[in-house]
């Protein structure tokens, strides 16, 4: 037994692709597309859509209390909902305060902070919701999750971009390992598909435009990528100390991070500083890559990333990449 790994004893999910474990899974076996489309703000006028792709099966109505709805951001209630199942898969928890979260969070609270700024400009100072601040800043979800479940560890925020997610289950995993915490609900999250993000990753040429094809508009590693379609998620898992929790659903071996220190948003040509990661990850883990069997890469679809992240997994993996 692997001392050093965290153990998952339960998950759960909001995606494009299903809002259930098993139909996830399902869509990844059966390798089938999610479904994309073509929305026009009318502030960015008819000639620039913004392809999106929103969460099937996920209805909070159906589990949240009204005030849930109300006052808090569509992140949140994803959130709750990816966390609450991915409990109810766990067993009996370990003490208040042996139970921690880590949310790794992109933007947080996007649609209820632009629709603030909305009801200012529009109605004034009166209009603005007294929770605006508790909703919108960055360890909300995380606040959130800790009161909804009683837990009194560290509850911790992640903000790293596409990498906060991923992220957020490393650092779970050495709150385990440094014995801070016997369980952590980690996972990450983010409802991005609103105007004032869609313009923004409009205006950096970052976004798929193959309109003509919104289903097949997402194609890493493509020679035809043109860009990545924005949408909208959650995963949630809960972890346990490997000598605590029995097998699982799998475990967590290793963890690495780093920053290559090039770009705020372009990676380095070969991809250098992700290579030394992954190198790290598998050390940290104690396994070799021909213990490897899948990289789940970042492929945002294009030219620049998916060139880089190629190359970082080719030097690292060899020829079997």
């Amino acid at each position: 037994m692997n001392e050093r790994a965290a153990t998952v004893v339960g998950a759960g999910v909001v995606s494009p692709a299903g809002s259930t474990v098993d139909d996830l899974w399902s869509i990844v076996l059966e390798a089938k597309g999610t479904r994309a489309e073509a929305v026009h703000y009318p502030e960015l006028g008819d000639e620039l859509p913004v392809l999106t792709c929103l969460a099937e099966g996920f209805e909070p109505e159906q589990r949240l209390e009204r005030h849930e709805i109300r006052r808090l951001d569509r992140s949140h209630q994803m959130a709750f909902w990816a966390a609450d199942d991915a409990l109810g898969a766990a067993s009996t928890s370990p003490p208040p305060e042996r139970c921690a979260v880590v949310v790794g969070i992109g933007f947080g609270a996007a649609g209820f902070q632009e629709a603030q700024q909305r009801a200012f400009s529009e109605r004034g100072y009166r209009a603005l919701s007294p929770l605006s601040i508790p909703v919108v800043m960055p360890n909300s979800i995380a606040a959130h999750l800790s009161m909804r479940y009683g837990y009194r560890g560290p509850s911790i925020t992640v903000a790293a971009a596409c990498a906060s997610g991923a992220m957020a289950l490393g650092e779970a995993m050495w709150l385990l390992r440094s014995g801070r915490a016997d369980r952590v609900v980690a996972g990450g999250v983010d409802a991005l598909a609103t105007l004032g993000v869609s313009a923004s990753f409009a205006r950096m040429e970052a976004m798929s435009t193959r309109f003509d094809e919104p289903e097949r508009s997402s194609r890493p590693f493509d020679l035809d990528r043109d860009g990545f379609v924005l949408a909208e998620g959650a995963a949630f898992f809960v972890l346990e100390r490997n000598l605590d929790a029995g097998p699982g659903l799998g475990q967590i071996l290793g963890y690495a991070t780093n920053s290559d220190a090039h770009h705020i948003v372009a990676p380095p040509e070969r991809g250098e500083g992700a290579a030394a990661c992954m190198r790290s990850a598998l050390t940290d883990a104690g396994i070799d890559v021909d213990d490897v069997g899948h990289v789940n890469a970042h492929g945002t679809s294009t030219q620049r990333n998916d060139l880089a992240e190629a190359r970082a997994i080719h030097d690292v993996f060899g020829p079997r990449a």
